[in-house]
């Protein structure tokens, strides 16, 4: 089974919390203070966000698309589901892979439909549209941690 994560925080009922508060702040904005926002550089925002969250931009299409797409097409190896934010912001809409552990940039519709017919169906990773690769997981989990040292055995060590 494959996984495909969609960051869509704050599109429609999945972040249903924070929609409304989110709305009322661009709806104050001026326009001048939204380039502002969206020109930024990553640095310059303590949490590394620039600009608006993927679901207030094309978050929301995306994991419609793959969902209607996927089941078009009769796959059903791959689950799609909605994302709470990785702090991504400047590289695009984030799209992750998984097992594979591949995070995709998508800046537009096209990059979107690439990742899906390319990797998510073709099984080809899109290498001009990866943001990063993070190691797979192997299953094995990461084993306990070490017991304490007792007193008695630091004393004797």
């Amino acid at each position: 089974m494959r996984h495909v994560f969609v960051c869509t925080t704050e599109y429609a009922d999945h972040w249903t919390k924070t929609i409304n508060k989110k709305a009322a702040q661009m709806a104050a904005m001026t326009e001048e203070q939204r380039q502002r926002i969206l020109s930024a550089k990553p640095e310059d925002h303590a949490d590394g966000h620039r600009g608006l969250h993927c679901g207030q931009t094309i978050g929301g299409a995306i994991y419609e698309l793959y969902q209607e797409r996927l089941r078009a097409a009769g796959v059903t190896d791959v689950v799609v589901s909605p994302n709470a934010c990785v702090a991504q912001h400047a590289y695009g809409c984030t799209v992750m892979v998984y097992p594979d552990g591949i995070w995709y940039r998508v800046r537009e519709m096209a990059d979107a439909e690439k990742i899906l017919e390319q990797h998510i169906i073709g099984g080809k990773p899109v290498a001009e549209l990866m943001n990063r690769r993070v190691k797979a997981a192997t299953g094995c989990g990461t084993g306990l941690p070490a017991a304490p040292a007792t007193a008695a055995a630091r004393a004797a060590g």
